[in-house]
């Protein structure tokens, strides 16, 4: 890895790259609402992938998806194995010099947008709703593409004044913190110099951005199975072997778990399924659990606890229990060499007329797999929330957000990397 000193920013060329991006902005609001329109799950981004590789490879990038992105150890797949998802895109510049990459990612959430006229939601009102029943952008996914494809866009006209690699990750499957192992695992992070990550919104309001969020939650996602015996409800219970019974009894004490005195831990099971009818007493039952805390050796500690819990209330039940690991995420908090440096980036290039100091955003992010992986070799690493208003929460139906936030992205996280890979 080439040592990296983060550089003074150049205020002309900051400035410059915020002049390309405000010419971008119709490409970027064309590209969003396209993205917005199409939107795939998890681990199923075929048809996204093949959108955004088609056009970074048009712009001279070298691209891999599939198989050499992800590999085949796929945290919470369907069943029938992941789609042809996931893209690394990199363009090598004329001189050699450091890797930046950024991570934008590509799926979609299992929520029904409002697509009706008359009810206020824009893209309804103006025609460019998701056109797949059941499955929605609501969480800005579509947004973060459109800023990557913009910094590509900008990037691409640069190539003979620029050192170094710029590296695109296109992750699928952030939602459920599934798919960045995959692409650590595979290396794609082993030889980064400077890693950015952003997200969109998360109630930071339009032209304001936070450069040191706080309140990563690291947690681990476990998809659970017992299995126990069939029996005849009313003739002859006591044969059987109650997976469901199991289960709730395993769910109660899994949620007592969460009372601590560390502060940020949290324990949720989200889903269960069992049962075939109401006389049988049910022989298997599934359910999901999630553990977050706000520091990763209080996750630690948590961890060994739910799994005993698991496995001791199957034991005591006489079930089998398969305890399969589908999600998972880091803290993290940006160092303050960086918030410094992000800062200095951002009051040259103008975007954002406000920065908001130590935003809480208390989510999980499996980004911040990629940060420490960059970090734990001497990397400089940073992750942003670039400010949109939203009339809807994150994860609803009428989840939009204020478009003025991909030109200011494309010029703030765009300068960050022209600033490191030496433009001009």
């Amino acid at each position: 890895m080439t040592t990296v000193t983060l550089p003074v920013p150049n205020p002309a060329l900051v400035r410059s790259m915020a002049e390309q991006a405000q010419a971008l902005i119709p490409k970027l609001v064309q590209w969003r609402r396209h993205l917005h329109a199409h939107p795939e799950l998890g681990w199923q981004e075929a048809a996204t992938t093949a959108y955004v590789a088609r056009y970074v490879e048009a712009l001279g990038f070298d691209i891999k998806t599939g198989a050499p992105v992800i590999g085949s150890k796929i945290l919470g797949a369907p069943a029938e194995g992941p789609a042809h998802t996931g893209c690394i895109a990199e363009l090598h510049f004329d001189r050699p010099g450091p890797t930046v990459a950024i991570r934008a990612d590509l799926d979609a959430l299992p929520i029904h947008e409002v697509d009706t006229q008359g009810q206020g939601h824009r893209p309804a009102e103006e025609g460019w709703h998701s056109q797949h029943t059941g499955v929605m952008h609501a969480c800005g996914h579509d947004g973060h593409l459109a800023i990557a494809l913009g910094i590509a866009q900008i990037m691409s006209t640069q190539k003979a004044h620029l050192c170094g690699t710029l590296r695109l990750i296109f992750q699928p499957a952030e939602e459920g913190t599934r798919g960045a192992r995959a692409i650590v695992e595979q290396g794609w992070l082993d030889d980064v110099d400077v890693f950015l990550g952003f997200h969109i919104g998360l109630g930071v309001p339009s032209d304001t951005v936070a450069l040191d969020p706080v309140g990563f939650l690291a947690t681990r996602k476990y998809s659970v199975t017992y299995r126990g015996a069939p029996a005849h409800a009313g003739r002859a219970p006591e044969t059987g072997r109650n997976a469901l019974l199991g289960a709730c009894q395993a769910t109660l004490g899994l949620h007592a778990l969460a009372q601590s005195g560390q502060p940020g831990i949290r324990v949720n099971v989200g889903t269960m399924h069992a049962g075939q009818a109401l006389n049988i007493v049910p022989d298997e039952a599934r359910f999901g659990v999630e553990l977050r805390a706000e520091r990763q050796h209080d996750l630690d500690a948590l961890d060994p606890r739910v799994q005993a819990l698991i496995s001791g209330t199957a034991a005591a039940h006489q079930l089998e229990a398969d305890i399969r690991l589908i999600g998972e995420a880091r803290d993290w908090e940006n160092p303050a060499d960086m918030v410094a440096w992000a800062r200095e980036v951002a009051q040259c290039s103008g975007a954002f007329r406000d920065t908001v100091n130590r935003y809480d955003v208390r989510v999980s992010e499996d980004a911040t797999l990629m940060t420490h992986a960059v970090a734990a070799r001497g990397g400089k690493t940073a992750y942003i929330v670039l400010g949109a208003d939203l009339p809807s929460g994150h994860h609803t139906a009428e989840f939009d957000f204020d478009e003025g936030v991909l030109g200011k992205g494309v010029a703030l996280v765009g300068g960050m990397v022209g600033v490191v890979l030496g433009v001009g």
